[in-house]
C-alpha cells in the first residue's frame, strides 16, 4: 500500500512539474514597481484574466500552471514610457528574458532557445518595417502628399511583408517539430501549409492546442469567406432576403427591384457609417427617381438602430439584422460601411468598402 501510495505522488508530482510554466524577467529599462498581466482566454476570444506582479529593479516572475500554452500581455512602466510585451506560457517549459522591453533575448528551455532563434530571424525585418511607417509618417507631417507617398512607400512595406511570411515559413520548415514556430502562426500568410508542416505538433491533445485551433477556425473562416465573394461578384444576382423593417413588417430584397439600389451595411456604433450619411442623402436625393436605399443595421440593438436612424433622418428603407442572422457572412461583408449597387434585375454592379468619395463618382457616371 505504502508503494502504491509513493507512486501515485511520484506520478502527480510529474504532472505538476509538467504543467508548471516559469518566465523570469529581467528588464534594464523598467523602473515601476509593478507589472501589469493579461492572461488571454483559451480560445482567444479576449482577456480572461488582468493581474499585477511585483517588480523590483527591472526583475519579476510570472508563473502559471496550465495544461495549455496561454498568451500573455505584459505592460510595464520604463525610463521611456509604458511598454507592452507578449509572452508566452507554455506547459512544463522556464523561460527568462534579459535586455530592456524593445531589445532582449530569450534563453531557458527548449521552447525558448527556438523562440530567440526565430526572433533573430524576424526582428531585424519588423525594424526595417517600424522605419518604413516612420519615414511615412514623418514626411507627412512635413507636409508631403500621403496619397503620392504611399504609391512610393506601399510597395516597399508589401516587400517587407512577403519578406517577413518567407522568414518565418523558412523557420517553420527548418524546426517542424518546434513549439516555438506556432506563436507565428497567427496572422501568417501560408497558416495551412506551416501546419501540414507542423502535423507532429498540432494534434487535438497538443498542449499549443489554443493558437491552433484559433488558426484552424481563422483558415476555414477565410475559405467561406473567399467562397461567399465569389457569389457575390460583380454580375452576380444578389442573394435574396428578408428581414423586419422600421415598421415591424417583413421587407425581402427582391421586393425592390425595377430601380438601382444600394444595399448600404452599417450600424450606429460605426464611426464612418454615421460620417457619411450627408453625402448619401444627398445622392439620395439628387437620383431618387430611379435609385432607392437600403439600409442594412448590423451588430445592434433595435432601440439604438431605430434612435439612430431618427437622428439623422435617413428617409430610405431600413432592416434589422439580428445578431444570429447569417446575412453578413453571405454578402462577405469584412468591413462597415459597405455599400452594394445591385441593378434594377437584381444583378450586383460594385461593392465598396468604407466612406470613399469614388463611390459618388461612380453614382454620377452610372446616372450620366
Amino acid at each position: 500500500m505504502k508503494k502504491i501510495l509513493i507512486m501515485l505522488l511520484t506520478i502527480l508530482m510529474g504532472e505538476s512539474a509538467f504543467s508548471q510554466c516559469v518566465i523570469k524577467a529581467e528588464l534594464k529599462d523598467v523602473v515601476g514597481d509593478t507589472a501589469y498581466v493579461q492572461i488571454a482566454k483559451p480560445d482567444l476570444s479576449g482577456i480572461e484574466k488582468t493581474d499585477t506582479i511585483k517588480v523590483q529593479k527591472g526583475k519579476f516572475t510570472i508563473q502559471n500552471t496550465d495544461s495549455k500554452m496561454r498568451i500573455v500581455t505584459c505592460n510595464v512602466k520604463t525610463s521611456d514610457g509604458n511598454k507592452r510585451m507578449t509572452m508566452y506560457l507554455v506547459p512544463g517549459e522556464k523561460g527568462i528574458v534579459k535586455g530592456t522591453t524593445e531589445q532582449n533575448i530569450w534563453d531557458g528551455t527548449q521552447f525558448y532557445k527556438d523562440y530567440q532563434d526565430l526572433e533573430n530571424v524576424t526582428n531585424p525585418i519588423h525594424e526595417k518595417m517600424n522605419e518604413v511607417g516612420k519615414s511615412f509618417h514623418s514626411q507627412v507631417e512635413k507636409g508631403a502628399n500621403a496619397d503620392s507617398l504611399k504609391k512610393i512607400i506601399d510597395p516597399i512595406y508589401n516587400g517587407l511583408r512577403e519578406e517577413l511570411n518567407k522568414a518565418k515559413m523558412n523557420f517553420i520548415t527548418s524546426h517542424p517539430n518546434s513549439g516555438a514556430g506556432v506563436t507565428l502562426l497567427l496572422g501568417l500568410k501560408d497558416a495551412e501549409k506551416a501546419l501540414d508542416i507542423m502535423s507532429s505538433i498540432v494534434t487535438s491533445d497538443s498542449k499549443y492546442a489554443p493558437v491552433i485551433n484559433y488558426v484552424k477556425m481563422q483558415i476555414e473562416r477565410k475559405k467561406k469567406h473567399e467562397a461567399a465573394l465569389k457569389k457575390v461578384a460583380e454580375g452576380k444576382l444578389a442573394p435574396d432576403f428578408t428581414l423586419k423593417s422600421i415598421d415591424g413588417s417583413d421587407l425581402s430584397l427582391s421586393s425592390l427591384r425595377g430601380k438601382y439600389l444600394i444595399l448600404d451595411f452599417w450600424g450606429s456604433w460605426c464611426i464612418w457609417c454615421i460620417k457619411g450619411f450627408p453625402e448619401l442623402k444627398k445622392y439620395y436625393e439628387k437620383y431618387s427617381d430611379r435609385l432607392e436605399i437600403l439600409g442594412v443595421d448590423c451588430s445592434d440593438t433595435e432601440e439604438k438602430w431605430k434612435a439612430a436612424v431618427e437622428k439623422h433622418e435617413l428617409k430610405w428603407k431600413h432592416v434589422f439584422n439580428p445578431k444570429d442572422s447569417d446575412l453578413t457572412e453571405k454578402y462577405a461583408i469584412s468591413g462597415f460601411p459597405t455599400k452594394i449597387v445591385i441593378d434594377p434585375e437584381g444583378k450586383i454592379v460594385k461593392t465598396v468598402v468604407g466612406e470613399d468619395p469614388d463611390f459618388y463618382k461612380f453614382l454620377d457616371e452610372l446616372f450620366k
